[in-house]
């Protein structure tokens, strides 16, 4: 669903053609249509631009995946692969299934062999502005892009192109493009990239964000209404209403007001569509329109649907509102206030619940839409009913008034009224007139006594001045969408007359503005019908009246009928007529311009975007179609998405399981932690430490994670040719080789369910909690569901022990049992268990069956010889024994309480509930089997069994089969813990059973005997029977609801952190998959291969700049804390106001030379004449860098202006020792205050890493102004030029010396005396860094810098040269990776490290990663230095017994920051240019890089992308091909 086919305006006709538009049908025959200004124009979900107003929709083909190659569903995303998500449409490889039915008895199985698709390699050359990757990344990436948006129409003929009803009535068809109106900025033919329409993965995440954001608030906002309602804090208490009856009102009226919302639009909407094409298919929708579009009667309801609207918001306001002073749930004073006090809760359930969610579904689902009763009779009839009663009539003399002003008849689909017709209306009208007049007088007076429910304190004159300008205001909302649509096809130069109407026309239709409008605009208008009639709402208490009416009278009065009269005529019906009639008077309001932007900000802020994660949730549970389906025979819609919207949503709903889920493990592994090393576990009983507790633990659920993964591997390899990966994968081989031998697969998996089961029942007893047990201070609710229940143990093995393991080894078989550990703990102690007889009694069943079934046993291997079968059956009868003696032991500890089960539970409980639980498992268990047992059965049998069909129906529908298997996973291993919890023995002290010896029973408490049953009764035989006899199996009828609840528990994505588990151990452990090793695929790396891991990504990406966003939040409040309190050098002198406004103006100062150097010399090769004339004050700017050797100047005079401005912004917001801010604690304290983390993040955030983002793609725009040319480049130039830094060329001109290469010069040689003024500065500058070098080292050694306290002088000079070091080969390692980017491999491969660090940087993606981690390391440490360097000389005391004005200027930090420019910047990337090798050749090289691609893989300051996105909207920047074009263009044209 996307937003350009929404109908979110209940004033919404739109027409619909071939997608999604329908035909236009011409008005019959002897009528003229009706001209209305009250009849709405169009829709405001279909309208998009000026130049399109009506989109199609596009509709995508539905995926089926087939049973034949979708069985494990940790492969199924495989076969979803979506070609845009990560390769090219056209390198979509074809699909290939390889399956086979090795076994037709209990011994079935079915075997997949998928080929994966191809995947993408970025090339290092292309990309190494590490700002510019994510500009051209794809927003659809959960399927191909949809032509939803900027559609050409131009290919359609006339008859197919969107159309709306203009203010006759008359369909037009929209002009197929307007030209582009923009005087500052040349037109330029758009490239093939800039025509997609695509946008960046900020953009897309910010999308997320704003969906879950307004999910959560959105529920938030209900679950306080309801609480208001139930704690008798609304206006309906007032009435004596019961909370309960209260609730089901309010919901009754949302679910009114959705209905009328989303109805009038569809009336509208299904005028110009003959009723014949879908009187068969939908009899109430015809019901509906032959009733609405008979005569006049569109008009009539829509009146009298206003009113309706109106009405159910003052009901839902008395409902739902909360009286003065209410607070719930505990909020804090402010919440309560912003959410109860000022009604916005409310506000919001409303607008989503009631308005937004139904109009998204309405606009292209009509025909579904109003196919009920319920729309015939309480909308339809009775919007029909209230509009005969005349309440509304006066609205109509309103009309005649204006249309006699104006001279344009009112048009009319009637034939002209009778006498008695006439004096009937004007009698309505004269008595609505009345009503109209007697509502005003009473909420006058009512407001002037102050009794009606306005907020307290606010005198009567204020609250009439703040009603009558909210219905101006709402009204103009109102009138504002008519105007719009009037002046749609008005010609331009008539419209350029009246320069205010035509700018805010110009606003709305530019772009995608309109679209935002009409949204913000409905947001606009209900909540100020909220605000209204919380203003006119009578509220006289019992026995008190307005004008002495009877008491009964004053109930009626205060339900606020009369109101609804006043604000459904006064503030809209009016003002719509009005901007009807004067389209172009009502557009030239100054005011319409704020009303407008206030709209888009509203939109923008996406608060209310929940209704499309709502309307597609009630789209796919309710089973709307779109109209095309039924009117033009368009493939049904699934629940797979179809537009961006749907895949918006479908992200947001994603990513809000992968977090849920991922926040429920975190919190479960800490719980069973905190257990464990509490002593609170069943492990503690056996006396076993907690250390060893928590090591056995964990071992456990790693071999369990081996056993899952393990038997998926072994079976899914026994199709492939053990050669093809024989050398690749020894142990592999070594593995499949034994199991696949003879009949070991089968013994193989009946011993490992036993070791799967045991421990399980391991795990249960190392994690369970005991009775009574309490950790972290939970609540007892928390405690009951988590420990009580098991939950966390349960959640923790499930993700971890089982679902991770099996995603991987689901594609990278080869690879997951290449090891040891899968030979001799999985495999050998498998067929171990299974050769030592205990689960023989299995193999009688399984025979029993094959008897019954008439089916014989098939078998790999030659019939057993005599002393075979005695040893199997003597095997089979111990087995027997065995299971009795288990089940004799279990059920005497059962009845008497000696299990770990629940207390309180009486043992005839216990055992009913074991053996239904053993039930249910099984049957959980034989469902697969049967499933794939049935697979190949053809339909026409399975229909002779219906409840066996529908069972396979629902299975295999979609995509049910993967979800039903990763369900029926988590249900069949939390019932396996449920079990173990009931059988395990109890047995304490010198307690035994049946008087056995104490050993014994301690072998029998470990949970071996339970282990057995489960394994027999709760497993294998389940499997033969499902095997033996599928279709009876089927035929339960408990199947289909183990389905329903397995297909339940999969959406709900409790388990989805498996995923996002799975990916980081396959790119952590190196997985890749078995076409990489079969078929020489290429190797997967980092990037996503198939849409879930790139949801995955998606997920992480958006977690990163939410978490960010709110660090960054988080420290700049703390610094501004610090500066407040005076806690900082700076402002522990000066005010704080000027320590604060300093700190944000060196920010600007840094971000524009951060992003200004990177401007200048990304144009280095731009042909300037290309941007003389649009760019005038980029020209200059370049024109002087770009001049003789000003760039190398510039660069030299910029890094210590750099360095200098992260000096004094440490001295602004570093913060002395032992500082409190905000009462946070100490922990807090130190790593955000005394460490000046908060001011690090804070400078690099948003002094650097923001700016370099745009201006890596937005150069032209970037350095267009003064600011640049007067604070940057002639600044710098200006420190260049005072010889300060000269020293650095000393070093210049000794390495050159040194490595034999000249200095390259854009200059003639100097003459003699600019040798001497040069050389003169050298030395200078000489002198000035050897007296910073003994002022720095002298105040270190005496403790008088800001050097953190406690650390000694010698020790601080250490971290201070290990510190330039550090920082100097960060400045240094991109020039030698840039050095060293193009010279031969071979002569890298010479040096073994230097070839190591290359490999590293320059793979996939991580030369871009490893910059954005440099930046942040570099200033880091610049910001240490800062610390480390900065004098701290108090008034009075002076290093050499200097002045104390001079003193005050060494205290600025000066030197410092030429100290650091030199040493720690610009002398090594001298040397590293001049010895790139002998550079990179460093072992500590590496170590630096892994630190900064773990830095950015933290995504710490990931929300410099957000900030500069928005800095993007706000400042207008376009990228440089908008202007110059690419340089492919360029170089076509001739022009570079």
């Amino acid at each position: 669903m996307t937003m350009e086919n929404a109908n979110l305006n209940p004033d919404a006709p739109v027409t619909r053609g071939s997608s999604g538009v329908m035909p236009a049908m011409p008005p019959k025959s002897g009528r003229r249509q009706r001209r209305s200004s009250i009849l709405p124009r169009t829709s405001s979900m279909a309208v998009a631009r000026r130049s399109s107003v009506a989109k199609m929709t596009s509709t995508t083909q539905n995926r089926r995946a087939t049973i034949s190659y979708d069985f494990n569903p940790f492969e199924a995303d495989l076969l979803e692969y979506d070609d845009e998500d990560v390769q090219d449409p056209g390198q979509h490889q074809s699909r290939a299934a390889n399956v086979e039915r090795l076994m037709p008895d209990s011994r079935k199985s079915i075997v997949c062999h998928n080929v994966e698709s191809n995947r993408r390699q970025s090339a290092i050359g292309r990309d190494l502005n590490p700002f510019k990757a994510p500009a051209i990344e794809d927003d659809n990436d959960a399927s191909d892009t949809e032509p939803d948006d900027n559609i050409n129409f131009s290919h359609l003929p006339s008859g197919r192109r969107p159309s709306v009803m203009d203010l006759n009535g008359k369909l037009v068809d929209i002009p197929i493009s307007l030209p582009s109106k923009d005087p500052k900025k040349p037109q330029q033919k758009p490239s093939e990239e800039m025509k997609k329409d695509s946008r960046s993965v900020i953009a897309a995440g910010v999308q997320c964000i704003k969906l879950v954001t307004s999910v959560a608030l959105v529920i938030f906002s209900v679950v306080v209404v309801m609480a208001a309602i139930f704690t008798r804090q609304t206006g309906a208490a007032s009435y004596s209403i019961p909370p309960w009856a209260a609730c089901v009102v309010f919901w009754a009226l949302i679910m009114w007001l959705a209905a009328m919302e989303g109805g009038q639009g569809c009336l509208v909407g299904l005028q110009p569509v003959s009723r014949e094409a879908y009187s068969a298919t939908h009899p109430k929708t015809v019901k509906n329109t032959n009733m609405a579009h008979c005569g006049d009667n569109m008009e009539r309801f829509i009146v009298g649907r206003q009113f309706l609207v109106v009405l159910v918001v003052f009901l839902v306001n008395t409902m739902g509102a909360a009286v003065p002073g209410a607070n719930v749930l505990g909020l804090p004073e402010g919440v309560a206030l912003v959410f109860l006090g000022s009604g916005l809760a409310m506000i919001l359930t409303t607008i989503v619940l009631g308005q937004l969610t139904s109009q998204v579904n309405a606009a292209t689902c009509m025909l579904d839409f109003t196919n009920s009763y319920f729309m015939f009779y309480f909308i339809t009839c009775a919007s029909l009913v209230v509009e005969y009663s005349g309440l509304l009539h006066s609205v109509y003399l309103v009309q005649m008034m204006f249309s006699a002003v104006t001279g344009n008849p009112i048009e009319t689909n009637e034939v002209s009224k009778s006498a008695i017709q006439k004096f009937f209306f004007w009698g309505r009208a004269l008595m609505s007139l009345v009503v109209l007049g007697f509502a005003l007088a009473i909420t006058i007076e009512a407001l002037f006594a102050e009794k009606t429910t306005m907020w307290t304190g606010v005198p009567g004159w204020v609250s009439v001045v703040i009603l009558f300008a909210l219905m101006g205001f709402v009204g103009i909302t109102e009138g504002m969408q008519i105007a719009f649509f009037a002046v749609l096809n008005m010609p331009e130069e008539e419209l350029a007359k009246h320069p205010v109407a035509q700018a805010n026309a110009d606003l709305t239709f530019r772009g995608q503005n309109l679209q935002a409008f009409l949204i913000g605009r409905q947001m606009v208008s209900a909540s100020g019908m909220f605000v209204v009639a919380r203003i006119m709402t009578l509220n006289y208490d019992e026995g008190d009246t307005v004008f002495g009416f009877s008491e009964s009278f004053q109930t009626f009065l205060n339900t606020g009928l009369l109101n609804a009269v006043v604000t459904t005529i006064v503030a809209s019906l009016m003002w719509r007529i009005v901007a009807s009639s004067f389209p172009v008077a009502f557009l030239s309001n100054p005011c319409i311009n704020g009303i407008i932007r206030l709209c888009f900000l509203l939109d923008g802020l996406g608060v209310c975007s929940a209704s499309w994660v709502f309307a597609r949730w009630i789209k796919v549970l309710v089973g709307y179609q779109p109209d095309e389906v039924y009117l033009e025979g368009a493939k049904r819609h699934t629940s797979d998405p179809v537009t961006r919207s749907d895949r918006d949503v479908d992200r947001a709903i994603t990513i809000i399981k992968y977090v849920a889920s991922m926040m429920l493990l975190a919190f479960s592994v800490v719980v069973v932690m905190c257990l464990i090393f509490t002593g609170q576990t069943g492990a503690a009983s056996f006396g076993i430490p907690t250390w060893a507790t928590f090591f056995v633990f964990w071992f456990l659920i790693f071999w369990l994670a081996m056993m899952e993964g393990g038997q998926g591997c072994v079976v899914g390899l026994s199709p492939i040719e053990k050669i093809k990966y024989m050398q690749s994968h020894p142990k592999t081989f070594k593995n499949t080789s034994i199991v696949h031998k003879g009949d070991n697969m089968e013994r193989f998996i009946v011993g490992r369910q036993f070791l799967t089961v045991l421990v399980i029942f391991s795990i249960n007893l190392m994690g369970a909690a005991v009775n009574g047990a309490k950790v972290l201070g939970l609540s007892e609710g928390a405690t009951s569901l988590f420990l009580g229940s098991g939950l966390a143990m349960i959640m923790t093995t499930i993700m971890l022990g089982q679902l991770t393991s099996q995603v991987n080894a689901a594609s990278c078989m080869l690879d997951f049992i290449n090891n040891n550990f899968m030979l001799y703990f999985v495999t050998y102690m498998s067929l171990l268990v299974e050769f030592s007889g205990l689960l023989h009694s299995v193999y009688l069943v399984q025979m029993i069956f094959s008897k019954f079934a008439g089916k014989p046993i098939e078998s790999n291997e030659a019939p057993r010889n005599f002393l075979q079968n005695t040893f199997f059956w003597g095997r089979t009868l111990v087995s027997l024994v065995i299971l009795c003696f288990a089940f004799a032991v279990t059920i005497e500890a059962l009845f008497t309480e000696k299990t770990t089960m629940w207390k309180g539970i009486p043992g005839w409980v216990s055992i009913v509930i074991l053996f239904v639980l053993m039930i249910v498992v099984g049957i959980m268990e034989g469902i697969q089997n049967a499933l794939f047992a049935v697979v190949n059965i053809p339909e026409p049998f399975l229909q002779v069994h219906p409840i066996a069909y529908a069972n396979c129906q629902l299975a295999f529908k979609g995509q049910n089969l993967k979800a039903f298997l990763i369900g029926r996973q988590i249900c069949a291993a939390s019932g396996m813990f449920v079990i173990a919890r009931i059988m395990t023995l109890n047995y304490s002290g010198n307690e035994t059973v049946f008087g056995f010896s104490e050993s014994v029973q301690t072998l029998l408490n470990t949970g071996l005997l339970g282990a057995m049953i489960t394994t027999i009764v709760a497993s294998l035989i389940w499997r033969i029977i499902a095997s033996s006899f599928p279709i009876v199996f089927l035929s339960n009828p408990i199947v289909y609801i183990i389905i329903r609840l397995c297909l339940l528990l999969d959406g709900a994505g409790v388990c989805s952190a498996a995923w996002v588990l799975a990916r980081f151990h396959k790119l952590l452990v190196g997985y890749q998959p078995d076409k990489v090793y079969l078929e020489g695929a290429e190797r997967h790396t980092s990037a996503p291969a198939t849409k879930r891991e790139k949801d995955i990504d998606t997920t992480l990406t958006v977690i990163k700049y939410a978490a960010s966003m709110g660090l960054l939040f988080f420290s700049v409040v703390i610094v501004m804390a610090t500066i407040k309190s005076k806690s900082t050098q700076l402002s522990s002198v000066v005010h704080p106001l000027f320590a604060g406004v300093s700190f944000f103006l060196l920010l600007m100062w840094l971000a524009m030379m951060e992003g200004g150097q990177g401007c200048l010399v990304g144009l280095q090769p731009v042909i300037k004449d290309l941007y003389t004339k649009s760019h005038p004050k980029t020209l200059t700017n370049t024109s002087l860098v770009h001049k003789g050797d000003n760039m190398g100047r510039f660069i030299v005079g910029r890094q210590f202006l750099v360095v200098l401005v992260v000096t004094l912004i440490n001295m602004c917001g570093s913060a002395a020792p032992s500082t409190q801010v905000l009462g946070l604690p100490k922990g807090v304290l130190a790593v955000f205050v005394d460490s000046g983390f908060a001011m690090i993040i804070a400078t690099i955030v948003l002094g650097q890493l923001t700016t370099q983002v745009n201006a890596a793609n937005c150069m032209l725009d970037f350095i267009n102004n003064y600011f640049v040319q007067y604070c940057v480049i002639y600044v710098s130039l200006l420190v260049e030029f005072s010889g300060l830094l000269h020293s650095v060329y000393f070093v210049q001109i000794l390495f050159s010396k040194i490595t034999g290469q000249k200095i390259q010069s854009n200059e003639p040689p100097r003459n003699f005396l600019l040798s001497v003024f040069f050389w003169g500065r050298v030395l200078m500058s000489l002198a000035v860094l050897t007296f910073a070098l003994v002022v720095t080292f002298t105040a270190l050694f005496v403790g008088k810098t800001t050097m953190w306290k406690g650390i000694p002088g010698w020790v601080s000079v250490l971290i201070l040269i290990s510190l330039f070091c550090f920082v100097g080969m960060l400045e240094g390692m991109q020039i030698a990776l840039f050095t060293v980017a193009n010279f031969p491999e071979e002569k890298l491969k010479t040096h073994k490290i230097v070839h190591a660090n290359c490999e590293l940087v320059f793979r996939d993606q991580n030369f871009q990663a490893f910059l954005i981690g440099r930046q942040i390391l570099a200033a880091t440490g610049m910001f240490v230095v800062a610390r480390i360097m900065t004098l701290s000389y108090d008034s009075g005391d002076s290093i050499f017994e200097f002045s104390p004005g001079f003193q005050g200027f060494l205290n600025t930090g000066l030197l410092g920051a030429v100290i650091t420019t030199i040493l720690a910047s610009l002398i090594w990337r001298v040397l590293a240019s001049s010895f790139p090798i002998m550079f990179l050749a460093n072992p500590i090289i590496y170590i630096i890089i892994r630190i900064c691609l773990v830095l950015d893989q933290t995504g710490v300051c990931s929300s410099a992308w957000l900030l500069a996105l928005i800095n993007k909207q706000v400042m207008g920047y376009q990228i440089d091909e908008v202007y110059i074009g690419t340089p492919e263009e360029r170089r076509s044209d001739s022009i570079a």
